[in-house]
């Protein structure tokens, strides 16, 4: 989770416990930071948060979720800084929230509900301009926007279609350029048959390109 800013920083998302108020009330367990480094990652400077700040009207779970957790971050063609956010915990599906930058991280909009679920995503800007989201929980899609701000993104594209019984994927993946309009997805399957012929978790590849 570690980025070469535009301006040739690193910058980095993690999520730490607790969150306090006023050094006493733990108000979330988890906490978003953003991290900036400016010596090549042998120090690191604490830049700005994203406290959780739910939809209620898209959540009824908001008031028991842990915060938003596992981060993800993209430097847009536009010159803003995308930042998608999980809630999905162990109270259930949580909606997959969007925050974004306008100075390079040092404030960040109210987020606001990207999808209705999403863990753990990816974000990834091709040289066309394309930028492409890939996350799931139940199974894995992937979105494209060619909109420089990234505000507006086509519907899902099924990677792995989800189950309603039984396990689909982890959802976990990554994005890799491989050209100005082709990237390479890698991510997991619980259901490809085995020489046994019994479904196995097994780690998948697969190209993408943009018309």
């Amino acid at each position: 989770r570690v980025h070469l800013s535009p301006a040739g920083t690193l910058a980095a998302t993690l999520y730490g416990m607790p969150h306090l108020v006023n050094n006493r009330i733990i108000n979330r367990r988890f906490l978003t930071m953003f991290l900036e480094s400016t010596d090549w990652g042998h120090s690191w400077k604490l830049k700005s948060t994203i406290p959780y700040y739910p939809d209620m009207r898209a959540d009824a779970e908001w008031d028991a979720r842990d915060g938003f957790t596992e981060p993800q971050i993209g430097y847009l063609p536009g010159g803003s800084l995308m930042c998608l956010l999980r809630t999905t915990d162990g109270n259930g599906i949580g909606p997959l929230y969007a925050a974004y930058s306008q100075d390079g991280g040092s404030s960040w909009s109210q987020p606001k509900v990207f999808d209705q679920f999403g863990v753990w995503p990816q974000l990834l800007t091709l040289a066309n301009g394309v930028t492409l989201a890939a996350y799931g929980r139940p199974g894995l899609f992937l979105r494209a926007t060619s909109d420089p701000a990234g505000r507006h993104w086509g519907r899902r594209v099924t990677v792995v279609p989800p189950l309603k019984v039984g396990h689909d994927t982890c959802s976990y993946s990554d994005l890799i350029a491989l050209s100005a309009n082709e990237a390479l997805i890698a991510y997991s399957n619980f259901n490809i048959p085995g020489e046994d012929g019994k479904p196995r978790k097994t780690i998948l590849t697969r190209r993408i390109e943009i018309p």
